[in-house]
């Protein structure tokens, strides 16, 4: 009797242990897939509205800057607007035609963010490379 009461215990401690290594396990790949759903991809200021007097995303009344951005997603869809208000005393600045990091959600709905300004990225958009052009081979 005292048998099956240690075998018991033991196997209930090894359900609990595979129970808690299963949910740690299931988390990190749950973190894993969380990271990958955002993108970075180039964008454009269309338009810099301000100072506008009127009130932030939470709410607070304040006097902004209105920053709106085009950009297209690797796959080349698009084109697709995301906008931020920036307050007035800000010490970043854009300007219409400034290139911009944007990044944003793979899945629909596509929700964007200014993440900062560049100036060395060498195109907008998806990336599409030339192919290059095969060369015949000679048989001989």
């Amino acid at each position: 009797m005292l048998t099956i009461v240690v075998l018991g215990g033991f196997g209930l401690v090894l359900l609990v242990t595979a129970c808690i290594v299963a949910d740690v396990i299931s988390g990190s790949r749950h973190e894993a897939n969380a990271s990958g759903s955002e993108e970075k991809t180039a964008g454009r200021v269309l338009r810099v509205r301000g100072p506008v007097h009127g009130r932030l995303q939470d709410g607070t009344p304040a006097t902004y800057t209105e920053v709106v951005v085009e950009y297209y997603t690797r796959r080349g869809e698009g084109p697709f607007e995301v906008a931020r208000k920036l307050p007035v005393g800000s010490r970043t600045s854009y300007s219409k035609g400034d290139r911009v990091i944007v990044a944003y959600d793979v899945r629909s709905p596509r929700r964007g963010r200014i993440a900062g300004r560049v100036t060395h990225w060498p195109q907008l958009g998806p990336r599409s490379g030339q192919p290059v052009p095969e060369e015949p081979v000679p048989h001989g």
